[in-house]
C-alpha cells in the first residue's frame, strides 16, 4: 500500500520533520501549490470558539459554526435546499476542519483515556475502519457514538481531502487545455486523459494517520 501525504496543520503549527511518516510528497506538493495559487488565509475564529470562517456554495467567507453543522448537518434556516450551506473540497477548508478535527478527537481520546489508533479511514458508506490490531476499536466506537460530531469532523475532512485530490488530478489537464491552439491539440489532450472522464473511475481513498504527538497527517492511498 502506498501512501502519499500532507499534513493540514494550522498555520501557525509546525509538525517536527522527524515525526513525519516516510514517504513521497506528491500529495503535499498538490496541497501546497493550490494553497500557494489560491493566497489561501488561516481560518480566523469569532468570539465563538466553534465558529469559522469556511467558503461554501454561498460564498468564499461564510461564518460556520462547526460544532452545530458537525452535530447536526447543513441546515436551512427556511426549510429550502436552495439556502443550505455547504462546504467545498478546498485547502482552506481541509486546513480548518484537520485543525478543528485533530483538537476535537484529541479531546475525545483524553475523556474516554483511550489511546489513539495509528490511523482511520472511512469506507465507500461513510463507516469508519480501524486497524485490525488496535485494541481499543470498542472503545473508541463507543466513544463516537456518544459523540457523533467528533466522527463527523473526521469523516467529512476525509471527504473533502478526497474531492480535493481528485480536483487536483485533472489540474495538469485544464493546464493543457488551457494552452491548446488547435481542435487536434485539443483531441489529443482529451485522449491523453481520457481516464478523468471514466463514470466508474473510483474516488481518491484517504487516510488519516495520528503521530506520537497527537497531530493527524492527510494521507491518499495509492492503488497497487
Amino acid at each position: 500500500m502506498e501512501v502519499t501525504n500532507t499534513s493540514f496543520q494550522a498555520y501557525s503549527q509546525k509538525v517536527e520533520q522527524s515525526n513525519k511518516p516516510k514517504s513521497n510528497n506528491s500529495f503535499s506538493e498538490l496541497f501546497a501549490s493550490y494553497k500557494a495559487v489560491n493566497a489561501v488565509a488561516v481560518a480566523e475564529e469569532t468570539s465563538t470558539d466553534a465558529v469559522f470562517s469556511m467558503n461554501t456554495n454561498k460564498g468564499n467567507q461564510e461564518n460556520i459554526n462547526l460544532d452545530e453543522y458537525l452535530t447536526l448537518g447543513p441546515q436551512s434556516s427556511n426549510g429550502k435546499l436552495e439556502d443550505v450551506s455547504i462546504l467545498l473540497p478546498t485547502a482552506h477548508n481541509i486546513d480548518t476542519l484537520a485543525k478543528y478535527s485533530q483538537e476535537e478527537f484529541k479531546q475525545l481520546l483524553e475523556k474516554y483515556n483511550i489511546p489513539s489508533p495509528e490511523n482511520i479511514k472511512f469506507d465507500n458508506h461513510g463507516k469508519v475502519v480501524l486497524p485490525a490490531d488496535y485494541a481499543y476499536a470498542a472503545q473508541l466506537q463507543q466513544a463516537f457514538a456518544e459523540n457523533p460530531k467528533v466522527e463527523n469532523a473526521l469523516r467529512t475532512t476525509a471527504a473533502l481531502a478526497s474531492h480535493y485530490a481528485g480536483i487536483m488530478e485533472g489540474q495538469p489537464f485544464r493546464d493543457e487545455m488551457s494552452t491548446a491552439r488547435t481542435e487536434a491539440d485539443k483531441n489529443r489532450i482529451v485522449e491523453k486523459y481520457s481516464y478523468l472522464f471514466d463514470n466508474n473511475r473510483p474516488s481518491k481513498e484517504i487516510i488519516l494517520t495520528f503521530l506520537d504527538d497527537g497531530n493527524m497527517v492527510i494521507g491518499e492511498i495509492k492503488p497497487r
